[in-house]
């Protein structure tokens, strides 16, 4: 990671305008036209990879006719978000389980076939996880049905352990103890999905935008459900409205298609009809809108139109030290042997290693003991290991040293709740929905993994009113 930041391409080379220009074309991420200390960052970790120092070198390499390809696969790699973890997103699952899925069961019990497509699905996750609803809701009668879950991703990394489905604590914080070991079994520090649930589900590339080529990849079609959440954002928003079409396109006559709530101005703009399930707004072609389904108008959280997204306004600050780190590639420094930053120990989150994160993060407490982010990723970490007591400790330390850190709220919130300690818990989540009342619907949530102020307001509505058990 050290060497990765003392190889950064610099925002000011004439070179990084121009690498900068062709991924914004070549990958259609629109999301880093602003976000050129990210950019740079992601850059950099490549550049040093492959031992390239000078970004117009490696402009040359990503314009290599024999070389390029190679290296554009592992540049989208870098680019992709992979964060996600099992039954994330409550309130969906909760539909999907109750009325979604039910419903495609029954439409379907003559043919007993099913198809659906988890676009975006980064180490396999999502589509795992509506593999387990399935076979609950089939139960002895799974083994009869021809179903296909097909997960797709530009990250050949986080397909490769998509399709390994080994796990560790941080990407089953949602999943209860019981279920845990129903569904999942231990090896050594991680877990693997038992091959139960594995074999509905089918990984593959794919670039998104392939999606609007004349002639798209054969097959890709008739999909009873597709779900594509906080991916869309990243492209321009025109480019957005398209690909909302062309999924809809792939759906079946009944067909749904599940977006985040950052996208639902992009779906407005397209051909697809809003339905309202069980307080989720899915969309179906305009042709299809099944009777007695509810219009998009009467969901909660209508979506006003698109326009930019604006960032959160800034959380009470740290009592000393600020937590915030700098826009601008850091200046170069010597290599360290353990973690040192705050991104460094997101990473170990990332990839399960919640031991060495909390082993990092008690080391980073001695230079920044006054970061309430700290002690949120501290928290994080220890619910991964079911360490509830040290969960709650962190997270009120974070509150601690900021009373407006949102997500603070709502993870004390939820973790007291099923902790039993409703009255508290509550009003955890108050304080947190408080929080972000006013907030913009499009605006991302600090330390929120993606999650938008709507999707997080729905989230804790869903909490609030009994129905929460797993998910976001």
């Amino acid at each position: 990671m050290s060497h990765a930041r003392r190889t950064l391409a610099p925002v000011d080379d004439p070179a990084f305008a121009a690498i900068k220009a062709l991924i914004v074309t070549e990958t259609g991420h629109h999301y880093y036209e602003d976000k050129d200390g990210q950019l740079a960052e992601k850059i950099g970790r490549r550049m040093a990879a492959i031992g390239i120092a000078d970004p117009g070198l490696y402009l040359e390499r990503l314009r290599d006719p024999a070389m390029g390809p190679r290296e554009w696969r592992q540049l989208e790699s870098e680019l992709t978000i992979k964060e996600t973890f099992f039954f994330r997103f409550a309130e969906q699952f909760a539909a999907l389980r109750a009325h979604i899925l039910p419903a495609m069961i029954a439409r379907h019990a003559e043919d007993r076939h099913l198809r659906i497509w988890s676009a975006g699905c980064s180490t396999g996750a999502e589509p795992y996880s509506l593999a387990v609803l399935i076979h609950d809701l089939l139960g002895e009668k799974v083994g009869d049905w021809s179903v296909s879950i097909l997960g797709t991703d530009l990250d050949e990394g986080a397909l490769a352990d998509a399709r390994a489905a080994l796990y560790g604590g941080w990407a089953l914080r949602a999943v209860e103890p019981a279920e845990r070991a129903r569904l999942f079994q231990p090896e050594k520090d991680r877990w693997r999905l038992k091959a139960a649930y594995r074999g509905m589900v089918r990984f593959e590339r794919q670039n998104l935008l392939d999606l609007l080529d004349p002639a798209p990849a054969i097959g890709r079609n008739n999909y009873d459900l597709i779900l594509c959440r906080n991916l869309l954002i990243y492209f321009r928003p025109d480019v957005g409205v398209r690909l909302v079409s062309a999924l809809g396109a792939r759906l079946a006559t009944h067909g749904k298609l599940l977006l985040g709530h950052a996208e639902t101005g992009l779906a407005a703009e397209s051909d697809l009809a809003p339905v309202e399930l069980d307080g989720i707004v899915a969309y179906v072609r305009d042709d299809a809108r099944p009777a007695g389904e509810a219009e998009g108008p009467g969901a909660p959280e209508p979506a006003p139109p698109p326009r930019p997204r604006p960032p959160l306004p800034p959380r009470r600050a740290p009592r000393t030290v600020p937590r915030r780190l700098p826009a601008t590639p850091p200046p170069s420094r010597p290599p360290e042997p353990a973690p040192s930053s705050l991104d460094e120990v997101r990473l170990l989150l990332g990839q399960g290693e919640t031991q060495k994160a909390r082993l990092a993060i008690g080391a980073l407490k001695g230079e920044r003991g006054s970061d309430p982010v700290l002690f949120y990723l501290d928290g994080l970490g220890a619910l991964a290991e079911q360490d509830h007591a040290g969960a709650e400790k962190a997270l009120r330390g974070a509150l601690y040293l900021d009373q407006g850190f949102v997500m603070a709220h709502y993870l004390l919130g939820r973790h007291l709740l099923r902790e039993g300690r409703e009255q508290e818990g509550r009003r955890a989540l108050g304080n947190a929905a408080e929080a972000v009342a006013t907030t913009d619907p499009y605006a991302p949530v600090p330390e929120g993994e993606g999650l938008t102020a709507a999707d997080l307001r729905q989230a804790i509505r869903h909490w609030l009113s009994g129905a929460g058990g797993t998910g976001a």
